[in-house]
């Protein structure tokens, strides 16, 4: 699994959103969505981010600690 350096910037109370991913200073994706399933322990996080009108998926197994686009 390849690890993405990403950092999750939560949300601030001026917006109603889920937060953002920066993949760097310039590079910061918004959070359109986030689905968890947890099960027997393990748990697996769906962030859906957006920039620039691109959608992309990207998963986290440790609650946002760090981040990655596959999953095998």
């Amino acid at each position: 699994m390849k690890k993405e350096k990403a950092t999750w910037l939560p949300p601030t109370g001026e917006f109603l959103n889920h937060g953002w991913l920066a993949f760097g200073k310039d590079d910061i994706w918004i959070i359109t969505n986030i689905h968890s399933y947890d099960d027997f322990g393990a748990t697996i996080d769906t962030f859906t981010i957006e920039k620039d009108g691109k959608t992309k998926e990207i998963y986290s197994l440790d609650e946002g600690e760090t981040f990655t686009f596959d999953i095998e």
